[in-house]
């Protein structure tokens, strides 16, 4: 009986127990069931605040985008103008360097001649510039601009030019026909291309003075103040055309094709070529020049031709020795007042110099030449014939003498080192009577002094 109660009252506990647990199990989930709603409601508030936060954060992007595309757009035209402005500093600036490579000059030449022939008509014969007896003289006032080109620095270095404005009396002597005159000419006016080709192939285009003879038409590069009968009668003085020019040391080579002599504008349909070969070898250098071609007026057949020789050597740093020949012939030429026509003419010439350096400060120098014009033609027909209105025969023969003390007082001095005064006396001659005397007769000789004074820079 008390086993009987035991048992049941074991079991009635075991359910009771079993009931509690389940009963706990029931409000354990009932409360995990309520804990789980509130975190999926937080969850949707955060994925709410996610996506407002999202939003937010997008609109600040989009607005810090478009303040970067703002500023981007700001910088870009920032840098466009700085661009602009660069490329502006870059022309100025280009323009400022090829200001800076132009070389400009200044030269200033005056003088004055007296003739002890006394001439009646005031005109010294024979002469080239210094023509007027007893008269100052403003001979030549020359502006130069040159840019000399280069094959360093790029392309646009190989291009250079030279322009020479010339004013003063002189230009009524060597003005090319077709330009200038009235005291005035553009000497030189020509574009310089130094082509890439070995050591530099020089071309210009233009206008240029001659090739030959030993004196040029600035007196500042001659060595006295009167010109030789050679640079005024037996060579040209410039020439409109192409030249190329090559330097392959000790050599160098020209060869050019012009319209002829001291003419712009032709004065027939043919051509004058040119050439010269140099050698240069120490204390020794020579060129020869020829010059060929046609020059009467509508003329295309009856030629000229010219050779040209100058010499020089230097044996000590103050001695220099010069030499100067020239031949010319030309085919068919015909003038009145010598009696020629359709005649075979020729005229040579020769003449030497002694240039001795005493100091920076003084020079001396003595010039002698002589000059066969057999036919007449190169002097009588020449813008400095004898006197005019006269008629001289041909067949003269010509030889002068002149020293010259040359004065550079301001040597040592800059920029006054370039002035110069040149002190010249001068003695003609004639096999034939061609120089005017005080009663207009006249005689075979002709003896002037002259006083010349320069200055220059730049060149």
């Amino acid at each position: 009986m008390k086993r009987s109660v035991a048992l049941v009252t074991f079991i009635a506990l075991g359910l009771v127990f079993s009931w509690r647990g389940s009963y706990a199990d029931e409000n354990r989930a009932a409360a995990n069931a309520g804990s789980g709603a509130k975190t999926q409601q937080e969850q949707i508030d955060e994925l709410k605040q996610m996506i407002e936060e999202n939003q937010r954060q997008n609109q600040e992007l989009q607005k810090r985008l478009e303040q970067l595309e703002s500023e981007r757009t700001g910088e870009k035209m920032k840098l466009e103008e700085l661009k602009a402005k660069e490329e502006e500093k870059g022309a100025v600036s280009d323009l400022t360097n090829f200001l800076k490579s132009i070389k400009p000059g200044l030269y200033i030449d005056t003088s004055y001649e007296f003739n002890f022939n006394n001439p009646k008509s005031s005109n010294n014969q024979l002469r080239i510039f210094d023509t007027e007896h007893n008269a100052f003289n403003i001979n030549l006032a020359q502006i130069y601009l040159e840019r000399i080109p280069t094959i360093e620095g790029g392309y646009a270095n190989l291009v250079g030019f030279r322009v020479k404005l010339d004013f003063g009396e002189d230009t009524d002597v060597f003005h090319a026909r077709g330009l200038g005159g009235d005291e005035f000419d553009l000497q030189e006016a020509f574009i310089h291309v130094l082509a890439p080709v070995g050591k530099g192939l020089d071309i210009y285009v233009g206008k240029f003075v001659t090739l030959a003879g030993a004196e040029v038409i600035e007196s500042k590069d001659n060595f006295n103040f009167s010109r030789s009968l050679l640079f005024g009668f037996a060579i040209p003085f410039t020439h409109t055309g192409i030249r190329l020019h090559y330097a392959a040391a000790p050599l160098d080579f020209t060869i050019g094709v012009n319209n002829g002599w001291d003419v712009v504008k032709d004065n027939n349909k043919g051509k004058t070529v040119e050439a010269r070969i140099g050698l240069t070898y120490g204390i020794f250098s020579i060129g020869v020049v020829d010059y060929v071609g046609p020059e009467q007026d509508n003329s295309d057949s009856h030629f000229r031709n010219l050779i040209d020789v100058v010499a020089s050597i230097t044996p000590t740093k103050k001695l220099n020795l010069v030499a100067n020949f020239d031949y010319g012939i030309e085919q068919k030429v015909t003038n009145p007042d010598l009696g020629l026509v359709d005649k075979r003419v020729s005229w040579w010439g020769i003449a030497g110099y002694i240039v001795y350096d005493l100091s920076d400060v003084v020079r001396l120098v003595l010039r002698g030449e002589y000059f066969d014009d057999r036919n007449g033609v190169r002097t009588v027909s020449s813008i400095a014939t004898p006197i005019s209105g006269t008629t001289v025969p041909g067949g003269k023969k010509y030889w002068e003498l002149t020293p010259t003390l040359q004065l550079k007082p301001f040597a040592r001095y800059k920029p006054f080192d370039n002035f110069i005064v040149r002190l010249e006396y001068r003695h003609d001659q004639a096999n034939k009577d061609v120089f005017e005397k005080s009663n207009g007769d006249l005689r075979k000789f002709q003896d002037t002094i002259a006083a010349e004074f320069m200055y220059y820079f730049g060149y």
